[in-house]
This record gives C-alpha cells, sequence and structure tokens, in this order.
C-alpha cells in the first residue's frame, strides 16, 4: 500500500473530504488508536499552539476503535 504525502491540511482535506476526517489532539488517544493498528492519514501542529500535534484520521476507519476507546478510556 502506498502512503499519500501531503504538504498542508488543505491537502489533505481535498483528497479525503473534510468531512470524513476526524482530529484529535489527546496524545494518549493518540496511543491507544496506534496500539490498536489504526493509523492517522495526517499530522499537523495544532492551530494556535506551539508544538502540540493533531492527528488526523478517517471516520470510517476510527468507528470500530473509538467504541474501544469509549468503553476503556484510559486516564
Amino acid at each position: 500500500m502506498s502512503r499519500k504525502m501531503f504538504n498542508t491540511l488543505e491537502e489533505a482535506f481535498e483528497c479525503y473530504g473534510r468531512e470524513n476526517l476526524v482530529p484529535i489532539d489527546f496524545i494518549k488517544q493518540q496511543i491507544f488508536y496506534a496500539k490498536h493498528g489504526c493509523q492517522p492519514k495526517f499530522i499537523w501542529e495544532k492551530e494556535g499552539t506551539n508544538g502540540k500535534l493533531t492527528c488526523w484520521y478517517l471516520k470510517t476507519e476510527t468507528n470500530y476503535i473509538y467504541k474501544k476507546w469509549l468503553a476503556n478510556k484510559p486516564l
């Protein structure tokens, strides 16, 4: 599988559609998703912050993992 490379968040929106991408800022949730095999489609610095990342995931790929997150929600 090839990985798409984007230079801006707008390019990711153009490719996947803004309504299809979900932003996740919370690092523990990002790690939980990665541990369960769900990788972000795009990573970008959170707007208005210095050094905080937002990972953008496809909604269709995160439905199952999101339900697991809600059930387990590690603190």
